[in-house]
């Protein structure tokens, strides 16, 4: 099958890992300390799941609600203005 538009399959991110292995090299090259990811996927959580790797897995069920993540995510949100409101005070 055709790739879809926009998919770059040389880049980490297309693959399973990929995005763990994008975070873990963004902290240990910029020097950041707490990088926490947000997503609306299994491999968006997996970026948590690895050494190095996000310190905490915000989900996403915005667009639609996967159980998995849901379950998985250290914090779970439907809408980005709920996220916003409660960072606001931080």
């Amino acid at each position: 099958p055709a790739a879809s538009p926009g998919h770059a399959p040389a880049e980490p991110t297309s693959r399973a890992g990929g995005k763990a292995k994008v975070v873990a090299d963004l902290k240990a090259s910029r020097g950041y300390s707490t990088v926490v990811m947000i997503g609306d996927g299994a491999t968006d959580m997996e970026a948590r799941d690895v050494p190095g790797g996000a310190d905490a897995f915000i989900g996403f069920g915005g667009i639609q609600v996967r159980d998995k993540v849901k379950a998985g995510a250290d914090w779970f949100v439907t809408s980005f203005d709920e996220l916003m409101k409660a960072l606001a005070g931080c």
